[in-house]
């Protein structure tokens, strides 16, 4: 939920399908932003969108903590005004809080007196490729407020009550176009724009005149809707880390490669080998005194004498 210090008591928020959307810091809000009305205090962020879900727009007062006598509320989607509300002090709770939802467009259905409500719902923005140069240009000027939820507010004093259409212009919901050429973009990740979706006849609003005590907003809350891929690209949230090898394999695979891997343990158990260091084939004794066992052993004369019984025998005493 958004809040500015300098304004204490108000909060602003996007809800996507009932729940308020994560915000994301837009550091490169006040650079880019392009918009004509420049207000004394701004907010910027990101918010996520999804294909098909239904938004709305949600800002509430603690009544105690507002400085303000009366505050005006313009909510825009993709540069266009959707509505006008006016929050007034006199006759509330001093220490109430005041909350209000702004959910579609109202389109006047004169034949039953009624408001027919258009739910705001994001739909995908799908990219071309091959448009002529008129048709870039058209996308061009179409898609430079696409993308994008802002909020004015402004400090007003209320002149008197009056006709309903003093504040509401009798008009259908705005429309843009879902399909854009590349080149309009420019490298811009917007993801999604706003459609309608049809919903229930509601009740027409009181409206009353009033005066702008300041002509400059005194504060601008501005959402960037993107797909989740395009926050990621544009780097507002982090990369999805890459898999592990393993993460990638089926079951199957990963109980093949234990049992090959319980294999070649279980065979190094059984077949061990030693390793052999590479020296000399020599025999150390005492006194230093080596001797060369490769060498062919030298052939020695055996001394012969005569015994009794003109016998020969082998005298082993000699060295």
């Amino acid at each position: 939920m958004a809040v500015l210090p300098e304004i204490r008591g108000l909060k602003v928020s996007v809800e996507v399908d009932g729940r308020i959307a994560a915000e994301y810091a837009d550091e490169d809000g006040p650079a880019q932003d392009r918009s004509p009305i420049k207000a004394r205090s701004h907010h910027y962020s990101y918010i996520e969108s999804k294909d098909d879900a239904h938004f709305a727009v949600t800002f509430e007062i603690e009544e105690g903590f507002c400085p303000f006598e009366a505050l005006g509320f313009y909510p825009y989607v993709d540069g266009q005004q959707m509505d006008s509300i006016l929050w007034d002090r006199q006759g509330r709770r001093p220490w109430g809080v005041w909350r209000h939802v702004v959910e579609g467009f109202r389109e006047r259905d004169e034949e039953r007196g009624m408001d027919r409500m258009r739910k705001f719902k994001f739909s995908k923005i799908t990219t071309i490729d091959d448009a002529n140069n008129q048709r870039v240009q058209q996308d061009i000027e179409a898609s430079k407020s696409m993308g994008v939820i802002l909020l004015l507010v402004y400090n007003v004093a209320i002149r008197a009550e009056g006709r309903r259409d003093v504040y509401r212009p009798n008009q259908a919901a705005p429309k843009k176009p879902m399909e854009v050429s590349e080149k309009a973009l420019k490298g811009r990740a917007v993801s999604h724009g706003t459609s309608y979706s049809d919903g229930p006849l509601v009740a027409p609003t009181r409206t009353v005149d009033v005066h702008f005590v300041d002509k400059t907003p005194i504060a601008s809350f501005s959402f960037k809707y993107r797909s989740r891929d395009a926050l990621k690209s544009e780097l507002v949230i982090p990369r999805s880390p890459s898999p592990d090898a393993i993460d990638a394999l089926s079951e199957a695979e990963i109980r093949r490669l234990a049992m090959e891997r319980l294999e070649h343990l279980n065979g190094n158990r059984r077949s061990p080998t030693v390793k052999r260091e590479n020296k000399p084939n020599v025999i150390k004794r005492e006194h230093a005194e080596f001797l060369d066992l490769t060498e062919e052993p030298v052939k020695r004369e055996w001394k012969k004498v005569k015994i009794e019984g003109n016998r020969e025998a082998i005298d082993l005493t000699d060295d």
